[in-house]
């Protein structure tokens, strides 16, 4: 199969909401704990939120000419600010988590202020890819490093010096040690546990810890 990588516009948001609620939200690993997770993968308030950094001009698409242009990868990404982290912080830690999903998002947004990135690079802004899904029937093609890549470069084009992201599994954090990314910060599943002592995020094997993965660019 021949894709194209180009940019994944803003008036794509009905497609990509549908291709996430496909290829994403049933094969991410923090998601596959057991229990019941109750969780719309489009609600209005996401499709706001998802529309606007599309409109950013940062995230990629690959798609199928030979199929009408489907979607078959995606590399969604927006410019990340130091200040960013500590509000998305401030916003997760003004109550405490209940429901699982709540959970997962006070975990990520913790590992990713306590990664320090801005610190650690001293630089004013980055790149970061908030998801990078392909679709099944097309994985292990080496897709996914396609569109890193590609995005590495939109970044160098655009003027950002770092790339990051967050790797929930250990198949992303594969991809992104290939392409060069360093280890930034890491943490186990298995130590983040709720009031009464237990387990909250419980994927499957092998993903056993989240990792913060970061290149410059």
């Amino acid at each position: 199969m021949t894709t194209i990588i180009r940019e994944l516009k803003a008036d794509e948001i009905d497609e990509f909401c549908r291709f996430l609620g496909e290829h994403f939200y049933g094969h991410e690993p923090l998601l596959q704990t057991p229990g019941d997770h109750k969780r719309s993968p489009d609600t209005p308030e996401r499709r706001e939120t998802r529309l606007a950094i599309l409109q950013q001009g940062l995230s990629l698409a690959a798609i199928d000419p030979d199929d009408g242009d489907r979607i078959v990868g995606v590399a969604f990404a927006e410019e990340l600010l130091p200040q960013h982290l500590e509000e998305n912080w401030m916003k997760v830690d003004e109550k405490k988590p209940t429901s699982f999903i709540e959970h997962v998002h006070y975990f990520i947004t913790g590992v990713e202020k306590r990664a320090q990135l801005f610190e650690k690079y001293d630089v004013p802004k980055a790149l970061y890819l908030n998801n990078l899904t392909v679709d099944s029937s097309v994985r292990r093609q080496g897709l996914g490093r396609r569109l890193v890549t590609a995005l590495m470069d939109l970044g160098r084009s655009t003027g950002y010096q770092l790339l990051a992201t967050c790797c929930t599994s250990l198949y992303s954090t594969r991809v992104m040690t290939a392409l060069g990314m360093d280890y930034v910060h890491s943490e186990d599943y298995a130590d983040y546990k709720d009031e009464d002592g237990n387990v909250v995020i419980r994927p499957p094997a092998p993903h056993t810890a989240v990792n913060v993965m970061a290149a410059q660019l």
